[in-house]
């Protein structure tokens, strides 16, 4: 016969019910004890519990009925999994190895969502067959997830300045699907593994469903943050000074299109280069423009894409000019934050000229990051 413990409270709520008494079991005979022998304590009454009578054939895993379960102390599961179909067509079928128990409430639930409710956080599962609920461990499941990511190792390091003081920038050439597979496997039980397919770009990760569901979200947001990319434009002007000591920015605009031509204003303005490209975020890049002997202009950029539509970007340029058999080098290295779609400027690098007229030049840099919005992945198309 089915026991039913003190803490436990079951309400039907479709119509007016019955009194339905329960006891407490003891461990003695049921009924009246024998004549002439010493009768054992009554066992103590608990309050009626309400339940409505229902016709079985009614009564489906998502039928209207509504059950509300509470315990104030941490139950078997097998025993409250039979006061919760007590009063159904349903019969319960545990597995010798599905074990818990469960304390709390739960309110106007159909009898699938009590299920799901109770055996979920057990690392319990069930099956209906016919009207049979067979309770058992969740079992591992076996998924393959696509990794849209290169398989290559790409770093950048980087020094600004001399002996006298600099600053060094290093980018470690990450092992992208190591750190996957890492991820991924923090994700997992003690009964769950992973194995990533570095040349195919896939992740098989074996465990129970619920840990396959955090995989799952772990790999979309990672792939989707890695996958933004930002396309920078830039700019270089070099400015040979006519009559002032530095360039005046009171009033000039800050667009790459108009700059050159107010610029031109305070002196002869030299293009060195206009690069366009296209970067993954956190990625590192590197534009390099050089003469044999002459002069070089290189500069690296590592940009981060936020979710709320700003570039941080990492910048460092290099300006060399080896002419005269002297070399003179003006560089800077600085982190920004641009909004998507805004211009930055880096101004102020002096080099000296060799006449009078022109007695110096500055190197003005223009860089513009331009978020790039991915086209919608339409049905069939991958």
């Amino acid at each position: 016969m089915f026991r039913v413990l003190v803490a436990a409270t079951v309400v039907f709520g479709l119509q007016a019910g019955q009194d339905l008494p329960v006891s407490r079991p003891s461990g003695g005979t049921r009924g009246q004890a024998p004549s002439g022998s010493a009768q054992s304590p009554r066992p103590a009454q608990l309050p009626p519990l309400t339940a409505v009578k229902l016709d079985p054939r009614e009564v489906t895993l998502d039928s209207p009925l509504r059950l509300s379960l509470s315990f104030a102390s941490p139950q078997p599961i097998d025993q409250v999994l039979g006061l919760l179909t007590v009063h159904t067509s349903f019969s319960v079928a545990i597995d010798p190895d599905a074990k818990g128990s469960f304390r709390g409430d739960l309110k106007q639930l159909t009898l699938r969502e009590a299920l799901n409710a109770l055996l979920v956080p057990l690392g319990l599962d069930y099956e209906v067959q016919n009207t049979v609920i067979r309770v058992r461990r969740q079992q591992p499941v076996t998924r393959l997830f696509e990794l849209d990511l290169l398989n290559v190792q790409r770093g950048l390091s980087r020094t600004s300045g001399d002996q006298n003081g600099g600053l060094s920038t290093a980018v470690g050439p990450d092992d992208v699907m190591g750190e996957v597979g890492s991820g991924v496997k923090a994700l997992l039980s003690d009964r769950g593994t992973v194995h990533v397919d570095r040349s195919a770009g896939l992740v098989q990760v074996t465990d129970l469903a619920e840990r396959l569901n955090r995989v799952a979200l772990y790999l979309e947001a990672l792939q989707q943050r890695s996958g933004r990319q930002v396309r920078l434009h830039a700019e270089a002007f070099e400015v040979a000074l006519r009559d002032t000591q530095a360039i005046d920015w009171r009033g000039l605009p800050v667009e790459a299109s108009a700059l050159a031509a107010a610029l031109a204003k305070q002196g002869d303005v030299r293009v060195l280069w206009t690069p366009d490209l296209t970067v993954l975020n956190n990625a590192p890049a590197i534009i390099r423009l050089a003469s044999p002997g002459a002069e070089s202009l290189t500069m690296t950029i590592v940009p981060q894409i936020s979710a709320d539509g700003f570039v941080r970007m990492s910048i460092s340029h290099r300006w060399q000019d080896e002419g005269g058999g002297a070399a003179r080098v003006s560089e800077a290295d600085t982190v920004m934050r641009v909004m998507d779609g805004n211009t930055a400027v880096i101004s102020g690098l002096q080099r000296p000229r060799g006449t009078v007229a022109q007695a110096r030049s500055e190197l003005v840099v223009v860089v513009r990051p331009t978020v790039v919005t991915p086209a919608a992945i339409t049905a069939g198309s991958r």
